[in-house]
């Protein structure tokens, strides 16, 4: 049996210079490095925004946290902007904790690419 939770999974959806990330699962040890490799090669290749959709991620702990906070110092060094979009509330919550909701823009609108 599989636990649908703990599988990783990370979508990224692009549009005129933008890119939607959409992460399922976890965002601990083993996957956030995929976050961040991701991240970088969508600044390399040029895209100005970043959205990194959290709506279907069941959990996050603190390597997860700091690849966020590191994926939005290079977006920002890049001169692109990220947002974090749609945490569930456990979620936000721990943001909310760590004082990242200070520092992270965060949005719960929809994410729609035109």
């Amino acid at each position: 049996m599989v636990d649908d939770e703990a599988i990783w999974e990370l979508e990224a959806r692009r549009h005129e210079g933008r890119v939607h990330l959409v992460l399922t699962g976890e965002l601990d040890l083993d996957s956030a490095p995929s976050l961040l490799t991701a991240v970088v090669q969508e600044l390399e290749a040029g895209v100005r925004e970043v959205v990194v959709d959290l709506t279907h991620l069941s959990f996050i702990d603190s390597s997860g946290l700091g690849t966020l906070v590191g994926c939005w110092r290079r977006a920002k060094n890049a001169g692109a902007t990220l947002v974090v979009a749609n945490p569930n509330e456990d979620v936000r919550v721990t943001l909310e904790i760590t004082g990242l909701d200070q520092i992270l823009p965060i949005t719960n609108e929809p994410v729609e690419l035109a």
